[in-house]
């Protein structure tokens, strides 16, 4: 059936209880009105009644006229007259209310009131069918009533008459939304009838159909379970399936070693090898690890072994067995290591892998601890590459109370700067000639609040790695800066000492260092010439080239000083000297405390470099007078040490 007859036909079932609704409501205002009062009330009651009995005898023709030719189009006249008789009732009703509310009763005009706001509300659904006639019979039904009350004089009917007015823009709203959804209906109704249609057309082929069906459903809950539960590069399990096969592999008190690996320095290999590369090494370890694994849980008599890619270059592995299994374990887990350690051939690439490997070992009887496991786990691991990277790392108590002390100082590093615990020393550095004082080398210093006074070589990597070292930077170079302005001329001297500053990679790789250091000068009033940035030989290292050599020529060209500290113990890539514009090079203490014959010839070569770039050189470390004595006769321009002058709060005099 077309979907305007549909409209049509549900227009008509809908009407019948729409008439009867209002025969009974103007039976019902027939009661409730006095009809002594109102002397015309019955000639009305028995018009509407009347009118109500034409649409009936109306719906039922046309009814009829329907089911004797359901694919005929309506005539227009059944559509005309049906809107005519709807329209007018809701005026019968809207007469009544205009002539008779001065006359009715306060309890008689609230009956009329009601009738007619719940026949307007009715509408929304019974005349959902007819879009335009339906928003009619609700307008004449309310708006004629509402300006009636409007004009009435009465206030009280005036703020009844702007409710109205509202709720008839709700019916309105309430009657299209209920249009959309009987079209929707109806138009999913044909969508429906038209698959039955065709369904039945291939009767003959449903078993078929379903059963194909049914099997690509199963398939596809498979893979979705499947890639659920299962790294897509690797296909071994991830977070999600490896923590739900750890549920899912029961209870009972059994003995639960988890291996936690970290392939070390694996962002290079992707760097230098490109990412596809990359992901074929991962997935040639996942199948060497499957298998290794495999073999360790037979060895160790493990009833189950779950593989897990954690993420990126992390894998957990879980062993379980009996706890009265008993096993030489540790020489299962360097065998384990060195079988992942070997070579890989990845392409035209022979590729070797580090490993660090953490390995926490527990009797569980419930699965909940998993999560603390783990993370004992990754704490053995994070042991295991502080110990130099390539090494197996068991989880001790001692682990985990170095792990959450790192912890407690990368969170107190983030206020450093502001919490007043940091403070700055300065080591004078003095004239090999003069032996009057250069300059002064700011060395930072912290004191903890639990810890107490926490070394450089301890807090400066976790600044490094926690991001902090780029604010706590800017601290010591603007209290630096601000100090050495108020220095005094020494005597002797045509200007104050200078002020050297370490920095770290971090900091220099950063785009806006160089405008920090000049914006630090200019606040502090300090003369460009008066600051020595110390660098390390990382700024030598080919990943950080480019972007360190462009932030110290421009260092350079505002006057500041580069010295390149610890030289001798880094990158040592000589030929990148001349690419950098260094000033001086600081001999590492190192060299200085051996003094050995070895020692000084390293510093000899040192100073001839030095020579050949025009380079002055600085021995740092200088705790005796016989190793001051031979560093100036060998050359050196500077020195620094216990033995010249110790880092205090305030430079010496």
């Amino acid at each position: 059936m077309p979907y305007s007859l549909k409209l049509w036909r549900e227009n008509l079932t809908n009407h019948t209880q729409g008439i009867v609704v209002n025969a009974a409501a103007i039976i019902g205002l027939g009661f409730i009105i006095d009809r002594r009062s109102v002397a015309w009330q019955t000639s009305w009651v028995g018009a509407a009644l009347l009118l109500c009995v034409l649409r009936y005898a109306l719906e039922r023709y046309c009814l009829r006229d329907l089911q004797q030719h359901p694919q005929r189009s309506v005539p227009r006249w059944q559509r005309i007259l049906l809107a005519t008789g709807l329209v007018s009732s809701a005026l019968m009703w809207s007469l009544n209310a205009v002539i008779g509310l001065p006359h009715y009763s306060a309890n008689e005009k609230f009956s009329v009131m009601i009738i007619i706001s719940a026949l307007a509300g009715g509408a929304t659904g019974t005349l959902a069918s007819m879009r335009i006639v339906g928003k009619l019979y609700i307008a004449a039904l309310l708006l004629p009533t509402c300006l009636a009350m409007w004009y009435s004089g009465d206030d009280q009917l005036a703020i009844l008459a702007v409710l109205g007015v509202i709720f008839a823009f709700i019916m309105f709203n309430s009657h299209a939304n209920n249009f959309s959804l009987l079209s929707n209906t109806l138009s999913l109704t044909d969508d429906k009838e038209a698959l039955i249609r065709q369904l039945s057309e291939k009767n003959r082929h449903i078993s078929d159909v379903n059963a194909h069906l049914e099997q690509r459903i199963q398939e596809r809950t498979q893979a979705l379970e499947f890639l659920a539960n299962h790294d897509p590069l690797t296909s071994l399990l991830n977070r999600r399936g490896f923590l739900s096969h750890s549920y899912a592999s029961g209870t009972g008190e059994r003995q639960q070693t988890l291996i936690f690996i970290d392939l070390d320095h694996f962002k290079d290999i992707n760097e230098g090898m490109g990412h596809e590369h990359g992901d074929q090494l991962l997935q040639a370890f996942s199948q060497r690890l499957s298998h290794e694994v495999a073999k360790l849980a037979h060895y160790i008599g493990a009833s189950d072994h779950p593989v897990c890619r954690w993420g990126g270059d992390e894998f957990v592995v879980c062993l379980l067995r009996p706890v009265d299994q008993q096993d030489d374990g540790k020489a299962h887990y360097r065998q384990l290591h060195d079988a992942l350690s070997a070579s890989y051939r990845i392409g035209p690439h022979q590729v070797h892998l580090g490993l660090s490997i953490g390995i926490f070992e527990s009797i569980t009887a419930t699965l909940p601890q998993m999560q603390e496991a783990l993370t004992c786990a990754d704490i053995a691991t994070s042991e295991a590459k502080k110990n130099g990277r390539g090494q197996i790392s068991f989880y001790s108590d001692a682990s985990y109370t170095l792990q959450r002390r790192r912890l407690k100082l990368a969170l107190a590093l983030a206020q450093a700067h502001q919490d007043g615990s940091l403070h700055l020393l300065y080591q004078p550095i003095y004239s090999a000639d003069t032996r009057h004082i250069a300059s002064y080398e700011a060395l930072l210093r912290w004191q903890h609040a639990e810890y107490g006074s926490i070394g450089p070589d301890e807090f400066i990597p976790l600044a490094e790695t926690s991001n902090a070292i780029q604010t706590i930077g800017r601290w010591v170079l603007e209290q630096a800066c601000r100090q050495a302005a108020s220095w005094p001329v020494l005597p002797g001297q045509q200007q104050p000492p200078r002020i050297a500053i370490n920095t770290s990679i971090r900091q220099l790789v950063e785009a806006d260092y160089c405008e920090l250091v000049r914006a630090s000068l200019l606040a502090s009033g300090l003369a460009p010439q008066r600051l020595i940035i110390e660098v390390t030989e990382s700024v030598l290292d080919e990943r950080n080239m480019d972007r360190a050599s462009a932030t110290l020529s421009a260092l350079h060209g505002l006057g500041v000083e580069i010295h390149l500290d610890d030289f001798g113990t880094g990158y040592s890539s000589l030929s990148r000297l001349r690419q950098l514009p260094f000033d001086a090079l600081k001999i590492d203490r190192s060299f200085v405390i051996d003094m050995d014959e070895k020692s000084q010839t390293v510093i000899e070569a040192a100073l001839l470099i030095a020579r050949k770039y025009g380079l002055r050189v600085v021995a740092e470390g200088v705790e005796t007078a016989q190793q001051s004595s031979i560093l100036c006769r060998m050359g050196v321009d500077e020195l620094q040490g216990y033995h010249l002058g110790r880092p205090a709060p305030l430079p010496a005099p």
